[in-house]
């Protein structure tokens, strides 16, 4: 699917690896994740918490009132 159609933007290699690596923590949470807690997580695994920035804009993710969620 391309992004004509509706899918997602491509991701840079660490974004994919960060998206990767919160998609589930994200997912089992029924609140969501605060954004800095996002961030740590992504860091404490070795990537670049600016990741989230990328998944955000690039529609990964989605913020509502300061915790991130996968769309």
């Amino acid at each position: 699917m391309t992004s004509k159609q509706g899918g997602h933007t491509p991701l840079s290699p660490r974004a994919t690896r960060a998206f990767e690596h919160l998609r589930p923590l994200v997912t089992d949470r029924d609140a969501g994740m605060p954004v800095a807690d996002a961030r740590r997580r992504v860091r404490s695994a070795g990537e670049d918490p600016e990741a989230v920035d990328e998944l955000l804009n690039k529609g990964y993710l989605y913020e509502v009132e300061g915790d991130v969620y996968v769309t």
